[in-house]
């Protein structure tokens, strides 16, 4: 059974081109199960409109983003 989160993001083909992803370690690859949360809160925050799924994806990543690259690493 789905989860909302994983109900409401169906699976999203990716932006980035296959030598982006296998680019360089400054550009992470993001948990989709991170993203699917952070993205289905931010849903519930507006009141459980269904009026903007791509545009909470899209902040959800943003924000792990921001978020990696604030953290120190070894």
């Amino acid at each position: 059974m789905k989860t909302p989160a994983e109900d409401m993001h169906k699976e999203r083909g990716s932006r980035r081109t296959n030598s982006e992803v296998a680019g360089p370690a400054r550009d992470p690859v993001l948990d989709r199960g991170a993203i699917a949360l952070l993205a289905y809160s931010y849903w519930e925050a507006r009141g459980s409109q269904n009026d903007s799924p791509d545009e909470d994806w899209l902040r959800a990543e943003a924000e792990l983003r921001k978020r990696l690259a604030s953290t120190p690493t070894d």
